[in-house]
């Protein structure tokens, strides 16, 4: 949508600026809110004339950096010049993100007040009668108190800034004068990318009222499961690094807390403890009062899939009213797709804050890009028809007896797959007959398998694997010289970016799921077991969410390897052993009943993987974060 400038409109809202107040009161629809055109919002407003301004909202009851103040938001926010002089108040769109000390600082005026966002969501719905708040969480930027990397001091003092737009909390002007939110209808949404996402579905959580809807992108519902696969740490002293990397390290209290953090997540057993529950927003999915729309992408392996799976599993069983948005890509924000995203945001926000009646929850629940690229909406997610199907592992006719494979100290890469027909000591490969017809996948499965381990310890890796010949999506890129502006803007921040392109490419393999497990704490999570290499083990786990088409002609697979069980412990190589008889994978199917064998003698082609290997580094996968959130 190329950016114009509604001279036409102003001429409206200087009308309704010399209108006495009790006319703009009786006033209806278009007259009292030019930016309303029938069912939608129009831009209206012009960029140029929108209020800048910065406040300190307090925290009640709070004093996470424990200096004897009050903890204090940092809130950024732009909202419609016009709209203020006329007397109409304005709903409120909320990024809050500990990530804004990064921005540079030509974005803010000489007296610290934000001129640049950095984002579309300015240009774009400010002049349709939106004001846009930033928000520095606790203890990052120029927010006090302390960051606690998901936990109550986090989300309590980003949801004061809601309480704040409803008169329930006191806020003040950088010079120490009240602030009152008196231009603000009080009805707020979330949204954000990764960590700015999280900080969504968190607040939501607490049930605070005016927080009308979220839109959580590539965000985590657990921390636990974000940082650890079934016990298994995926990075060593993540949760420590993660609250440096925020923190604005302004009282000893918060440098203190970054060991603590990490002390008490407990890296060296990768088990689950009640120091993780109120970073686990799935146990207060009965308490959100706000509409979510989830967006995610399937091949996100910073964020696995898992933490929009079971979020939406848990929002679904409390009828939470919802819209999922799942694309091919990995951490990344819907806006890459431009058009199909925007289309699907710009009334989903005019519907939840504006309260207007344009029917977007008669629309589909679900917009999917499917495996080449396209998008297609369905009537809900996840699939109509799905249901667990429960496929039993085996050797080919006429063998039997256990299958051993063997890890070393390292981790497998997923080239582990290809060639699935040939004999390694590395792996176990599970492959379904050439389907006759479609097969699709969508939701959550689930892996059981009965195993010895030579070691103490071990880590068993499963992945899901879609073995036939197909132009599969690959990414999704600017196109080289190109500018297209959504909304208004000026010179300094102009809403104008590159237009986007989705790259396809033919492959014969493509790595569908990859879910990570800890033998080791088969009994639960809350408590890692030494392993005995006389005795069997009964492992299940849930693999990361997914909805996948396996194609006619194609091959559904199953691939388990060995991995190192916690990054902080010295790990050698392990063999497993397993017994297929008392082995499984449960998958939500549309159809589809047979079960899997061993790879059988003829040839199944495999050589070309259609992604590249997931980034592993911790200190990559948080510029992943950092830039998904700008």
């Amino acid at each position: 949508m190329r950016r114009t400038r509604i001279r036409a409109g102003l001429a409206l809202v200087v009308a309704a600026v010399v209108a006495p107040a009790a006319s703009l009161t009786a006033a209806a629809g278009p007259t009292a809110k030019p930016f309303v055109q029938g069912t939608a919002t129009v831009p209206a407003y012009d960029y140029d004339n929108a209020i800048h301004e910065r406040v300190q909202v307090d925290v009640p009851k709070l004093d996470g950096d424990a200096n004897g103040v009050t903890d204090q938001i940092t809130v950024d926010i732009i909202r419609p010049g016009e709209a203020a002089q006329a007397g109409i108040d304005v709903p409120v769109i909320i990024q809050a993100s500990p990530y804004y000390a990064g921005d540079p600082a030509s974005y803010f005026d000489a007296t610290g007040t934000r001129q640049v966002f950095g984002s579309w969501l300015d240009n774009y719905f400010v002049p349709r009668g939106y004001a846009v708040a930033f928000v520095d969480m606790p203890g990052t930027f120029r927010s006090t108190g302390c960051s606690d990397v998901g936990a109550d001091l986090e989300v309590l003092g980003t949801k004061a800034v809601i309480d704040w737009l409803n008169n329930r909390t006191t806020g003040h002007t950088p010079d120490g004068g009240a602030a009152k939110a008196d231009w603000s209808t009080g009805k707020a949404g979330m949204i954000g990318v990764s960590w700015n996402g999280t900080i969504a579905n968190s607040v939501a959580g607490t049930g605070v009222r005016g927080l009308e809807t979220i839109v959580p992108i590539a965000a985590i519902s657990s921390w636990y499961d974000y940082t650890r696969g079934f016990g298994v740490p995926f990075y060593d002293e993540y949760m420590g690094f993660l609250h440096d990397y925020v923190s604005n390290d302004a009282s000893p209290r918060c440098v203190e807390m970054t060991n603590e953090i990490e002390q008490d997540s407990d890296t060296r057993t990768g088990s689950y403890s009640n120091w993780w529950d109120p970073r686990n927003y799935r146990l207060d999915a009965s308490n959100v009062r706000a509409s979510v729309y989830v967006v995610h992408g399937l091949g996100d392996e910073n964020v696995k899939t898992r933490q929009f799976g079971e979020w939406w599993d848990e929002l679904a069983q409390r009828n939470v009213p919802r819209k999922i948005f799942l694309h091919q890509g990995v951490h990344l924000d819907g806006f890459s797709f431009r058009d199909e995203w925007v289309n699907k945001l710009h009334p989903w926000f005019d519907y939840w804050l504006q309260g207007l009646q344009n029917g977007v929850m008669d629309t589909p629940q679900a917009t999917i890009q499917r495996e080449d690229g396209s998008f297609v909406d369905e009537a809900r997610w996840p699939a109509v028809g799905a249901r667990p199907t429960t496929l039993q592992l085996s050797k080919l006719s006429g063998t039997s007896g256990p299958i051993s494979f063997t890890g070393t100290d390292k981790e497998s890469v997923d080239t582990v797959v290809l060639d699935p027909t040939a004999a390694r000591t590395d792996r176990a490969v599970f492959l379904s007959d050439e389907l006759s017809k479609a097969v699709r996948v969508s939701g959550t499965g689930k892996v059981s398998v009965r195993v010895k381990v030579n070691k103490v310890a071990a880590g068993i890796k499963a992945r899901l694997v879609d073995y036939g010949t197909a132009n599969r999506y690959v990414n999704v890129t600017n196109v080289p010289d190109t500018r297209v502006c959504w909304g208004d803007g000026n010179a300094l921040d102009t809403g104008c970016y590159a237009d986007t392109q989705i790259n396809t490419a033919v492959s014969d393999t493509s790595v569908v799921v990859r879910t990570l497990a800890d033998v080791g704490h088969y009994k639960s999570l809350y408590t890692k077991e030494s392993l005995r290499s006389d005795r069997w083990y009964d492992l299940s786990f849930e693999l990361n969410a997914d909805d996948v088409v396996f194609a006619a002609g194609h091959r559904l697979g199953l691939v388990l390897t060995v991995e190192p069980d916690n990054p902080s412990v010295p790990f050698t190589g392990a063999t497993i052993t397993l017994d297929p008889t008392r082995s499984s994978l449960t998958l939500p199917l549309t159809s589809y009943t047979s079960s899997l064998q061993t790879a059988e003698q003829a040839r199944v082609p495999s050589t070309r993987l259609a992604q590249p290997e997931p980034e592993k580094n911790p200190a990559k996968l948080m510029q992943q974060m950092v830039e998904a959130s700008r």
